[in-house]
């Protein structure tokens, strides 16, 4: 296998504060893994090329080991558990929300007991993500054409943080995620949408900053496992977006 194919794998840098999160080690109850590092190179593989399993390189090991191995991490939620200890003290005073969406190959559909989380647009089959930014939860659930409305219903996604102010766009102003953050005593940077009979004045300065939640997007959609979804299970598409 050439060097250049190997450009996705992990520096030695991440690997040093990633390595002793994992499980498979010496002194931990279970089996000893044979290659932690070689495990997560070979999961970067797919998830940013966005080939099939079956092409993973012998490099890796063994495509169905891998693929394996990556199920039941996912299933222990060992993905999650990673993400979650790797946000070192989180800082909550701005809390940014948006949503995306991605589309799906047919190779997504056919899972076991019919298709997961995915749903018609015009542009075809459709799996919608929301992301409070910062602490990087990530909901998933069917894609709805009033998005706002539906987030509205799930106000858990900001429930519980003591954030200082709540930074969205305008597709974001109703009056329940509005009354929601004001009786949290979170501060709301939303731009109020053009039909409101009273507009509401919100920082137009610290809106400016709003663009990183995009930001945030746009560099997961570098992966090209998660900018098309190809697993046929919602979880697994879930693990990709932790990893």
């Amino acid at each position: 296998m050439e060097k250049s194919q190997h450009r996705h794998d992990i520096s030695d840098k991440a690997w040093a504060i990633l390595e002793p999160m994992l499980p498979g080690q010496r002194g931990q109850w279970g089996g000893i893994a044979e290659d932690n590092r070689r495990f997560i190179n070979g999961v970067f593989w797919i998830l940013r090329t966005g080939a099939p399993w079956r092409d993973l390189p012998p490099d890796y090991g063994k495509w169905g080991s891998v693929h394996q191995r990556f199920r039941r991490w996912r299933d222990k939620g060992i993905w999650e558990k990673i993400l979650e200890a790797l946000i070192d003290d989180p800082d909550y005073e701005w809390l940014m929300i948006d949503a995306s969406h991605c589309k799906v190959h047919p190779h997504a559909a056919g899972a076991k007991g019919g298709n997961q989380d995915m749903s018609r647009t015009k542009g075809g089959s459709t799996p919608r993500f929301t992301l409070p930014w910062i602490r990087l939860v990530c909901r998933s659930e069917l894609l709805s054409q009033k998005a706002p409305e539906l987030i509205a219903r799930r106000l858990y996604l900001i429930e519980g943080i003591d954030a200082q102010n709540l930074l969205a766009d305008r597709g974001y102003d109703t009056s329940e995620i509005v009354a929601f953050a004001l009786s949290a005593g979170i501060n709301v940077v939303i731009p109020p949408k053009k039909n409101r009979k009273e507009q509401r004045e919100y920082d137009r300065y610290l809106y400016k900053i709003r663009h990183l939640v995009e930001n945030a997007f746009l560099w997961l959609k570098r992966w090209r496992g998660i900018a098309t979804r190809y697993a046929k299970n919602s979880s697994s598409f879930l693990s990709a977006v932790h990893i």
